[in-house]
């Protein structure tokens, strides 16, 4: 009787530890998953000085990324960048052939393109939203400088860039007419797949 006592505390034991490292093993394979997103986050950046000071953009916190599009008319590629007080800066550039490492303009109508920097500085709509192209000042010179695309990863292309646009007021009703952007730059990833065709 006491063999069978025995036995079956040495059984229970045995089971108890086989939770404990079943358990143990999946935390550290999350750990590394965990670890593996956050070191592909920290190779994205968005940033930008408005008025001096830093404005920062990062990945968003649901998806791990940046929200980027590319539209195959036109060779269009788009960031919509967020910072945590709900401001935000979409920018894009667009070529005619296609996109290669160099000096975008901001155009306010190249056969229906639209392409620049845009500053909403307020979560909800405002008044005091700027531009790089706007009805006075349809077209402005290197407003992107793309000095990266590395593809040869098919699954992730890498994009990085610099722009530092002078910005006009929107709205008439801004007293603000025209600022600065300076120091921006970007790195993104890109990840083609069914509703983001390749380039």
């Amino acid at each position: 009787m006491k063999f069978n006592l025995n036995l079956k505390g040495m059984f229970a034991s045995f089971l108890v530890s086989l939770v404990l490292i079943a358990c143990n093993s999946n935390t550290k394979s999350e750990d590394k998953v965990e670890a593996a997103a956050t070191i592909v986050n920290d190779d994205e950046y968005f940033s930008v000085k408005i008025e001096g000071k830093l404005w920062e953009a990062f990945p968003s916190k649901e998806f791990k990324a940046y929200t980027l599009s590319y539209k195959e008319l036109g060779h269009q590629f788009s960031i919509f960048a967020e910072a945590e007080d709900g401001s935000r800066i979409d920018l894009s550039f667009h070529a005619k052939d296609k996109l290669t490492v160099g000096s975008y303009p901001s155009i306010r109508n190249d056969d229906g393109m639209l392409s620049g920097v845009f500053y909403y500085p307020e979560a909800k709509s405002s008044d005091k939203e700027t531009a790089s192209t706007t009805m006075e000042h349809p077209v402005q010179e290197n407003t992107v400088q793309v000095t990266k695309i590395d593809k040869s990863d098919k699954a992730a292309y890498i994009i990085e860039g610099t722009f530092s646009p002078t910005m006009y007021a929107i709205y008439e009703t801004n007293p603000v007419r025209s600022s600065k952007l300076a120091e921006g730059k970007f790195r993104v990833i890109y990840r083609p797949d069914s509703m983001n065709p390749e380039f």
